[in-house]
């Protein structure tokens, strides 16, 4: 083999390389399930944490967190009510 192919092979070899590489970079990058998922799953540690070393700041952020769901839902149910009417 001459040394002009056995160059072109490397190169072909680094390109191919570099091209998974950037193709995986792009697959996690685009992956939104699985950053999704991720993130879930770290709220899921972090709510865990408070809730052991801060009970009553857990029991304060479930107190607010079921509030703000009840104010939305009143507020749906009531829009919904006047158009009825």
């Amino acid at each position: 083999m001459n040394k002009s192919k056995a160059q072109g092979i490397i190169e072909a070899e680094l390109a191919r390389a570099d091209l998974y590489d950037t193709l995986g970079q792009l697959r996690d990058r685009l992956n939104y399930a699985q950053r999704f998922d991720d993130a879930v799953d770290r709220v899921g540690v972090r709510i865990q944490e408070v809730k052991e070393e801060r009970p009553a700041v857990f029991a304060a952020g479930v107190v607010v967190a079921a509030a703000a769901v009840g104010a939305v839902v009143w507020a749906v149910a009531s829009g919904i009510a006047k158009r009825i009417r």
